[in-house]
């Protein structure tokens, strides 16, 4: 900690000052352990007044001199550090001590760069050398060394009466390519080692941590066997052994932003339980299944919301690079009889908990994901893919001057086979392949599920379904891609041509290719509603098109599309006697509404004009008469 951190967490009040922001305790209380199993409780004390002559008395203590300590901060700190005198780093230090349950006394004087309660009379403490060590509370003097080998350590837990402080030393394994970890007991002795642990692909935590106090190690035992030692934060030993979990990092649902989607950061780990295999038919999903194990003690668990889906276990989805990390999910539902599937890949809106988790860093959480599964429609089967590289390059052999970075990335596709009745998924007949694209949120699915009788379908083969439309697709990004890198190496001027030229050419290219497409599913026994495109030929281009789409629709999906083809073909044309007489219908309605709305609005208006008259007292033809209580009547009339 410097005195910029120091600041910091006094303005944030997580450290309250008690002389003029120099020194201040913890705001919250450290449970730390005893030799007896109980726990006490401590505060950290840091101060930012350290002078030059403490730093020199700590020094003397030390046996080092100020010259040879002073070469050693400069070197750690870096830079241009090399005329840095002692007063610049007795300004930026800042020492920790520890204060007792009072938040008062003093248990530990504040002379240590950093401090980490172990018990009740024992202290992890590293001094201004960097030194670490254990102390005894009330005894600098007994400073000694950690007492075995370590390369780094975590300290864990201290929040809470139920889960006191824990140091957990890493450590090199004798097995190659394994670690070793040792937890040390309220005297600093070690009290538990676990060897053999499997090292954590990339960043984070070999082991992990679960919220009841417990710690899951991966292990690999001398016969080759994948294990999982848990082992209990409160009673520094072994829990149980279990069968082996893996560490998985999810994160963010794909929201369609290419840009974002991959620069997305943040990623969570979870343990999960290996259940089964998932077979290479599926595609790029192919893999293991997992069952999620319980964040509170590591015991394989489902959420008891997903109680009547008959979860059997969960495949990761990962993308292909550079999308990082699980994306979303499948969960396999059913039997060793029959399976069923769900593409999970963002939270419901209309589950309570999900409409928060919108958009959120743990969308796809997957004790979550499983309590989310019966608001999405079942799959009989499910393939996730693109084209093999022999048919990609392929493809592309023909072009003369290809340049490597031009070439995109084969997109992938979502094929799936339906069942003929959703709702009874275990004795439902089921369709043959259809794509749902390259959306995989489940309006894509429930699409399908809509249109079937007028997509495309394959009895077998869901690649066949899918190759042609990767490859147009690919197409026509090795144009844009070509394009733009070519621009970005032009002057200004020449920029400005060239984008006029890219655009025209990228159209010519879209237009022919959704022409070609059009005419495919106009062709007797196809259906206009298999080309998500066929509108925007429709519309673009008129005549057999537009025919076409009105036949099978009867209206447009914008009612203020009719006047941009009429102004597009001429009031004359034939596209426009399609459509405009429907419009006409529609406006002349709207029209007819809004005089009737006008009319009323006068009427009412006309019965609410003001009447003068409208407090005065009715007039009346009979006299009004008062008794005056001396036997006589005053009488008056209007």
């Amino acid at each position: 900690m410097d005195s910029y951190e120091f600041e910091s967490m006094v303005r944030k009040g997580k450290c309250e000052s008690r002389t003029d922001f120099k020194r201040c305790a913890a705001s919250w209380p450290t449970f730390v352990r005893t030799e007896d199993g109980g726990t006490k409780v401590q505060y950290m004390l840091a101060r930012n007044d350290v002078t030059e002559a403490e730093i020199e008395d700590l020094l003397r203590e030390l046996n080092i001199s100020t010259q040879r300590y002073l070469e050693f901060v400069r070197k750690d700190k870096g830079g241009n550090a090399g005329s840095l005198g002692l007063d610049y780093f007795a300004k930026n230090m800042v020492l920790q001590g520890l204060l007792a349950s009072d938040g008062k006394t003093e248990l530990l004087p504040p002379i240590y760069k950093t401090v980490y309660p172990v018990s009740d009379n024992l202290v992890m403490v590293r001094k201004i050398t960097n030194a670490w060590g254990f102390v005894t509370l009330g005894d600098p003097a007994s400073f000694r060394d950690i007492g075995f080998g370590w390369d780094k350590f975590d300290f864990l837990f201290g929040q809470l009466e139920t889960k006191p402080t824990m140091l957990v030393f890493k450590g090199k394994s004798d097995a190659p390519g394994l670690e070793k970890y040792t937890m040390v007991d309220a005297k600093g002795q070690a009290t538990l080692t676990i060897d053999r642990v499997k090292p954590r692909e990339g960043k984070g935590r070999s082991y992990t941590i679960f919220d009841g106090g417990y710690l899951g190690f991966p292990v690999r035992t001398e016969e080759g066997t994948n294990i999982t030692v848990f082992v209990s934060a409160a009673t520094l030993g072994v829990d149980r052994i279990a069968p082996p979990f893996e560490i998985l990092r999810y994160g963010w649902r794909i929201q369609g932003n290419y840009s974002s989607d991959v620069a997305r950061t943040g990623f969570a780990d979870v343990a999960m339980e290996k259940v089964g295999s998932f077979s290479s038919s599926h595609g790029i999903v192919a893999g293991d299944m997992y069952l999620p194990l319980d964040a509170w003690n590591g015991k394989s668990k489902i959420n008891h919301k997903a109680d009547g889906e008959k979860i059997i276990g969960m495949v990761p989805i990962y993308l292909p690079e550079p999308y990082q990390h699980v994306r979303g999910w499948i969960t396999v539902h059913g039997d060793d009889t029959r399976r069923w599937y769900k593409l999970v890949a963002h939270a419901p809106e209309e589950d309570g908990w999900g409409k928060l988790q919108v958009g959120k860093q743990r969308e796809l959480e997957p004790q979550d994901i499983v309590g989310y599964a019966k608001y999405f429609p079942p799959v009989a089967d499910i393939w996730i893919g693109t084209v093999s590289d022999d048919v990609f390059a392929e493809r592309f052999k023909e072009f003369s001057n290809l340049d490597p970075r031009d070439l995109p990335q084969p997109g992938l596709r979502i094929v799936v086979r339906l069942f003929d009745d959703p709702d009874h998924p275990e004795t439902s007949g089921i369709t043959d392949w259809v794509s749902t694209g390259d959306d995989i949120h489940r309006r894509a699915v429930e699409k399908a599920y809509a249109d079937i009788s007028h997509l495309p379908t394959h009895a077998f083969d869901p690649q066949a379904l899918v190759t042609k439309d990767i490859l147009t697709t690919a197409v026509s990004d090795y144009f844009i891609n070509m394009e733009q890198r070519e621009t970005r190496a032009l002057t200004p001027a020449e920029r400005q041509a060239r984008d006029a030229q890219r655009e025209a050419n990228y159209q010519a290219v879209l237009v022919s290719a959704q022409l070609v497409m059009a005419d495919e599913v106009m062709q007797p026994g196809r259906s206009v509603r298999e080309y998500v495109n066929f509108y925007k030929v429709a519309k673009t281009h008129g005549g057999k098109y537009l025919k076409a789409y009105w036949r099978e629709y009867g209206h447009l999906p914008d009612i203020a599309d009719s006047g941009e083809i009429c102004r597009r073909f001429g009031q004359t044309s034939e596209e426009c006697h399609l459509v405009w007489p429907t419009a006409k219908a529609y406006y002349d309605e709207e029209k007819a509404k809004a005089d009737r709305a006008a009319e009323r609005y006068a009427r009412e208006q006309m019965d609410r004009r003001f009447d003068p008259n409208w407090n005065a007292a009715p007039k009346s033809t009979e006299p009004r008469c008062y008794n005056n209580y001396d036997g006589t009547e005053t009488c008056f009339s209007n």
